[in-house]
């Protein structure tokens, strides 16, 4: 499978975002009509989203953002909803569309590192515009912060044995 995709991005030049959608857009329709015409055909049905949830584990918490994507689109394409089931392939189509116009260092340098760049120059001047109100809750906050301390550190850090120095 990785040399698939390794002769798909490399020697075919295949841009990752066409590539997923592309993807999605085969693997939706086919689990959409395996649910409702899949009787007729297989001895065997696709399983419910309920039965696809894992118990929990290391993996589920390191991937869980994704997971929960793609339990949601597998139950979009399970096919309770036929309106968004149709909105999302519309939209996977449109993404696919402006996808393969646009590379994929474009989209990540449009969506992190422009607005870190904005961020950069905006925050200086609102901060020399703003400067006294900035400064008292940024006090109020370190206060809050430095009583917060304390208490952790008389309910925790306090009870924590430590060791006898030697001398």
């Amino acid at each position: 499978m990785a040399t698939l995709f390794w002769f798909l991005l490399e020697i075919m030049e295949a841009r990752p975002v066409p590539l997923l959608c592309t993807i999605l857009l085969l693997l939706m329709p086919l689990l959409f009509i395996w649910t409702k015409f899949g009787q007729l055909l297989f001895t065997r049905r696709p399983p419910t989203p309920e039965e696809i949830k894992l118990a929990d584990s290391p993996v589920k918490a390191l991937f869980s953002n994704m997971e929960r994507l793609v339990l949601m689109l597998y139950e979009i394409a399970y096919g309770e909803d036929i309106k968004a089931f149709l909105l999302t392939i519309f939209y996977v189509v449109i993404i696919d569309t402006i996808g393969s116009y646009i590379s994929f260092l474009t989209i990540l340098y449009t969506f992190t590192i422009l607005p870190g760049l904005v961020c950069s120059m905006t925050i200086p001047v609102l901060y020399l515009q703003f400067q006294e109100v900035i400064d008292g809750l940024i006090g109020n906050v370190s206060e809050e912060m430095n009583k917060l301390l304390v208490v952790f550190k008389s309910n925790v850090l306090d009870k924590i044995r430590r060791a006898i120095k030697k001398e």
